[in-house]
């Protein structure tokens, strides 16, 4: 077991190097096509937030864990909202300046009741899965709209000089960001189920409990350095964008491939906590468009105490 404990802390450490690797390799790619500076930020933004979720699930899908993936994929949602949000906050009063983020929280509390109702009788299948890609494609367009209307009052409020790479030095990032996300995938989703089999668990549980915090830990660095500059909109847009596409894209891509039976405690537990989790962050940000340090300190103590929950469930 503290074999599998050390892989997992290893496959959590390749993934932080090698999200930031593949951020600054994909966001030098950006600037060598377009100038937007916010248009950087923005993509870092959310390449940190999908890159270590999809590790985790092609790890798993290599190995047929299922229900890993499910709970590492939920368990990150949550996780999003409260870990990481939580801990941004924290560093800096997050200010949401650009109404294009404003708009993945309302998406992500009706993308939560979507998949909760889809998932009302226990599973969710290849349709379900198309429902909910469809539903990803429609925020995608969506904010796609928003930002192009956007475009000048981005440009005021983030006008810094574009990063510069060279093309090796360009290559090299992506080359050595994909080859560290693959094998810190690979290394978390062994030791995850590792773990689980010791402890006659399953392995959804585990998914919740570490996989997915693992994965939102990974692509953290991006949000706290957000918010400890001052652009508190791209750290709640790593948040926000990242839970809503790991339940609506990544979820809905995987029971595309195999449908999923959902346990009973996702009806009872887990999407209500991540139901109350979006639905509390939306006065927060609509009061006076900050998400305070206190508030923070909410999410985030929500958030342990759902991980006390569930290890409670485990033991009771």
């Amino acid at each position: 077991m503290w074999a599998d404990s050390g892989t997992i802390l290893l496959g959590t450490v390749l993934l932080l190097f090698g999200t930031d690797s593949l951020v600054n390799g994909v966001s030098g790619l950006l600037a060598s096509r377009v100038s937007e500076s916010y248009l950087f930020s923005m993509v870092a933004a959310f390449t940190a937030a999908l890159a270590p979720l999809i590790a985790l699930l092609v790890a798993a899908l290599l190995i047929e864990e299922w229900n890993l993936a499910l709970g590492g994929l939920i368990g990150a949602s949550i996780a999003q909202l409260g870990l990481l949000l939580g801990l941004a906050a924290l560093l800096a009063p997050l200010l949401a300046r650009l109404k294009v983020f404003a708009l993945l929280n309302p998406a992500l509390i009706i993308a939560v009741v979507l998949v909760w109702g889809l998932g009302f009788d226990h599973q969710l299948s290849a349709l379900d899965g198309s429902i909910l890609l469809l539903a990803f494609i429609v925020v995608v367009v969506l904010l796609v709209r928003r930002i192009a209307r956007e475009r000048a009052a981005a440009r005021i409020l983030f006008d810094t000089p574009p990063p510069t790479f060279g093309p090796m030095l360009l290559a090299l990032r992506l080359l050595v960001g994909v080859l560290l996300l693959g094998l810190g995938g690979w290394r978390l989703a062994v030791g995850s189920v590792g773990i689980a089999s010791a402890m006659s668990l399953n392995p959804l549980i585990i998914g919740l409990l570490v996989a997915g915090p693992a994965c939102v830990l990974g692509g953290a660095p991006t949000a706290l350095l957000a918010a400890r500059r001052g652009r508190g909109d791209f750290a709640l847009g790593q948040a926000l964008f990242g839970a809503l596409s790991a339940i609506l894209l990544v979820l809905g891509g995987l029971a595309l491939i195999h449908p999923l039976a959902l346990p009973a405690s996702m009806s009872w537990l887990e999407l209500p906590v991540l139901f109350a989790m979006a639905l509390a962050v939306y006065p927060m940000m609509r009061s006076d468009g900050e998400l305070s340090s206190r508030e923070g300190g909410v999410l985030l103590l929500a958030w342990l105490a759902f991980i006390a929950i569930e290890i409670g469930l485990i033991f009771a």
